[in-house]
């Protein structure tokens, strides 16, 4: 008996150090760009996207007072990064300064003089007030400067091509419309709620998802910001619930008897450490998302420029900031493109053309993130073999365990048996996606928290002392750890902040 609970915590404490290793791997604001906080502003009822590339999302309250205003791209941040906060204001108020800052800077041009507005509001009448409140808006403010502006409500051709796969691929959602599409796009962006999941809220609720996710964005969460942001979460934060987590087993194992609680205390360890497994794999897989990095060869480049009707020397319009041609910067480029199309050209042609192009460079892309996800394959076998060794071992220890006991244990070998599969199929080259991935893991995460709550209640005050003291001298001993985090959080955003500030000022510059 003292053999096997030996071997569970040393099977433990090694499962645990290589979720640490593993998950190190892979991959308060200044000004606007983000957040709620204005005074006066009501809980937000309407959704309105402005894609002028850059594209800007709001959510407004009954009053038409803006709750929350967020940069979706980085030309975005840089439009509204410094500026006076938009919140608190008349949706008007603010859609004229976003148009007028987006003249200043040369995002609407004679280029590039059409904006595509999508407004929502689970009642249709107000959304059809509020939008056309905003197209009078954005026409009066355009012709002030000078520019004539056309304002539509069909979407921009990346989301439109999303759009149009995903209803394909989705026959249940053939009838959803643009905004709802669009908002559950938006809800789901940071990981948090699937795109079914979002897709099954009414617009109310979703309207209220977002702004309150949006609320948390600060002005400078760049692309690069949210890596590097999200890679010291995994090498500290993570790392140390992983660590925590060991507290309870090796409390209940100290004794070397058989209780109730240890067996609870291994249950819980696997079914977090698994969930915390299944959600740094989402995570690399997220990290290995190459559309923004990963540079277009000549060929798939050239097939692009020909379908577009542009020259070998106009490829610096599909250049991003960087000067990369990236799968990003030439949807970038097409959504401008595409909207700014004169009437009478058979935008049809064009645009299957494109299609065509655009879909052979991401079967390139693909193919480099199916490459860098194999990278991280063997730090995937590791956290299978180790916890699988352990599940091994709980297999054993369970014949010892108390009657009541042996169901809840065969339900966690069962769950953990479903979470192995996925992760199996990662490694062997399947591609279950992000949301796949997290939502496994969401389940077996609920049923760590069951199981801490029966922990919990076997627990004296003295014992949860001895459990806060050990959770003390892990955190304690993590101080260095601790340090290096915050550090690197606060570089990347000084990082994030100086590109911004460079960006809006050479645009300016350019004006």
């Amino acid at each position: 008996m003292k053999k096997i609970l030996s071997m569970l915590l040393a099977l433990s404490m090694l499962l645990t150090s290589l979720f640490i290793c593993t998950s190190c791997l892979g991959g308060d604001g200044s000004g606007d760009g983000s957040g709620a906080g204005g005074s006066g502003v009501g809980e937000a009822s309407s959704f309105v996207s402005l894609d002028i590339n850059p594209e800007i999302i709001l959510t407004v309250d009954e009053n038409n007072l803006v709750v929350t205003v967020t940069g979706e791209n980085e030309d975005a941040l840089v439009l509204l990064y410094g500026e006076d906060t938009l919140v608190g204001k008349d949706a008007e108020v603010a859609v004229d300064k976003i148009i007028s800052l987006a003249v200043e800077l040369g995002y609407l041009t004679e280029d590039n003089k059409a904006v595509e507005l999508i407004v929502d509001n689970a009642n249709s009448e107000k959304a059809t007030e509020l939008l056309g409140k905003l197209k009078s808006k954005i026409t009066a403010t355009s012709e002030s400067t000078g520019l004539s502006v056309t304002v539509g409500t069909e979407g921009a051709y990346s989301l439109l091509r999303e759009y149009e796969a995903f209803k394909a691929a989705n026959p249940s959602f053939a009838e959803i419309s643009l905004s709802k599409y669009k908002m559950a796009l938006t809800a789901s962006e940071d990981g948090e709620l699937t795109l079914d999941a979002a897709l099954a809220l009414d617009d109310s609720a979703l309207i209220k998802n977002i702004s309150q996710a949006k609320a948390e964005i600060e002005a400078y969460y760049t692309d690069a910001y949210k890596e590097r942001h999200d890679e010291a979460m995994r090498v500290y934060n993570y790392a140390l619930d992983a660590e925590l987590d060991l507290v309870y087993a090796e409390y209940f194992s100290q004794n070397g008897q058989m209780s109730a609680g240890m067996f609870y205390s291994y249950i819980y360890q696997i079914y977090a450490l698994t969930a915390r497994g299944l959600y740094a794999a989402a995570d690399t897989i997220e990290f290995f998302d190459t559309t923004k990095n990963y540079e277009l060869d000549e060929t798939r480049v050239n097939a692009i420029l020909e379908s577009l009707g542009l020259s070998a020397t106009e490829t610096d319009k599909l250049k991003n900031e960087d000067g990369k041609i990236t799968l990003d910067s030439v949807l970038d480029y097409a959504d401008i493109y595409m909207k700014n199309l004169d009437t009478g050209v058979d935008k049809a042609a064009i645009k299957a053309a494109l299609d065509s192009a655009i879909a052979n460079a991401e079967i390139d892309v693909k193919a480099e993130a199916d490459r860098l996800a194999r990278e991280y394959a063997p730090q995937l076998e590791s956290i299978i073999t180790s916890s699988e060794a352990i599940k091994q071992v709980m297999e054993v220890a369970s014949m010892l365990a108390p009657p009541n006991l042996k169901t809840e244990i065969t339900t966690m070998l069962a769950d953990y048996e479903t979470a192995a599969t996925l992760l199996r199929e990662l490694v062997e080259g399947g591609t279950p996606t992000t949301e796949a991935l997290r939502e496994v893991a969401d389940g077996l995460d609920k049923k760590a928290k069951q199981i801490l709550v029966k922990i919990e209640g076997l627990l004296d005050a003295d014992a949860k002392a001895d459990i806060e003291a050990r959770k003390k001298s892990k955190r304690d001993a993590k101080a260095s750890e601790r340090e290096a985090f915050e550090e690197a959080i606060a570089s990347a955003r000084r990082d994030a902040e100086e590109r911004l500030n460079n960006l809006k000022n050479s645009r300016k510059n350019k004006q």
